[in-house]
């Protein structure tokens, strides 16, 4: 009989060790972000899914709701013999907008680019630097001499706000041909995997597109024409589409200097809307 009861109790402790050790209550965190100094109950933040009965007390914690940022509270949940510890994210919120550092007028030649990101930068005292967030409103018109008016914007993680008015100045320099500015090879940065197509665009007026290797065909060679913000490319060594009238293609150049394939070819790449840089081409040389 004693065998037994010591049979059972081993049987018993060994269900109880294994459901406490196999403990996986279903929460969810209802309170993400607080406002700083906010005087709410930690053990709010968390909801008992099922509604089961269990028990939230804090273990540990970080959190200071004087300072903005973002902090760490360990809880141990509970539900009979059965617990077990979790970390949550707590981010105590601040209504500061970050700084935009940037001059108020900029100016640009005649056909060159703005790419922000060269010209401007952002810090914000909780996030630190920001500058991946700017971006800015309005148009700019490098085609045109006159000046134009945008708002530059940034933004933190609480989706505080701060706008700029900043003045671009196209203008004219004769001195300069802005067509030498566009020259350079590019690579189609759409491609995530695989060779990626590339444009060599050269000062004299002829071009080569190296096509990836899903094509027959790997080179493609000719002569490119550029009329304001578009290019057009003509191949004696390749037919980009049955038509004669449509046997060109056109690439957009974009403000930040980025190259858009506006056409739409015979050809697996490249693919229409894809957009060529020269800021990823790796070990490409300019």
């Amino acid at each position: 009989m004693r065998k037994k009861i010591v049979i059972a109790l081993s049987i018993l402790l060994a269900i109880v060790g294994c459901s406490s050790k196999d403990f996986e209550p279903i929460v969810s965190q209802v309170v993400e972000i607080i406002e700083i100094n906010s005087n709410e109950d930690p053990a709010t933040f968390l909801k008992d899914v099922e509604e089961v009965g269990l028990q939230f007390t804090v273990v540990s914690s970080d959190l200071d709701v004087t300072k903005a940022g973002v902090y760490t509270i360990v809880y141990n949940i509970s539900l009979g013999h059965k617990n077990v510890e979790r970390s949550y994210t707590i981010k105590v919120r601040d209504y500061d907008g970050p700084v935009i550092n940037m001059d108020d007028s900029i100016d640009i030649l005649y056909g060159g680019s703005f790419v922000l990101k060269d010209l401007a930068t952002a810090y914000d005292e909780v996030d630190g630097d920001v500058s991946e967030s700017l971006h800015y409103q309005g148009s700019i018109d490098a085609y045109t001499v006159g000046s134009y008016k945008i708002t530059v914007v940034a933004n933190d993680q609480f989706d505080n706000i701060t706008t700029k008015e900043v003045v671009v100045n196209v203008k004219k320099d004769d001195k300069q041909s802005y067509i030498k500015t566009i020259c350079g090879t590019y690579e189609d940065i759409s491609y995530l995997t695989g060779q990626a197509p590339t444009l060599t665009l050269n000062e004299d007026g002829t071009f080569e597109l190296y096509l990836n290797s899903c094509s027959v065909f790997n080179l493609v060679t000719g002569n490119y024409k550029q009329y304001r913000d578009t290019l057009y490319l003509v191949s004696g060594n390749y037919r980009f589409n049955a038509v004669d009238e449509e046997n060109l293609v056109r690439f957009k150049i974009q403000i930040d200097g980025t190259l858009l394939f506006d056409s739409q070819l015979d050809l697996c790449a490249p693919n229409y809307g894809d957009i060529f840089s020269k800021e990823n081409k790796g070990d490409l040389t300019e």
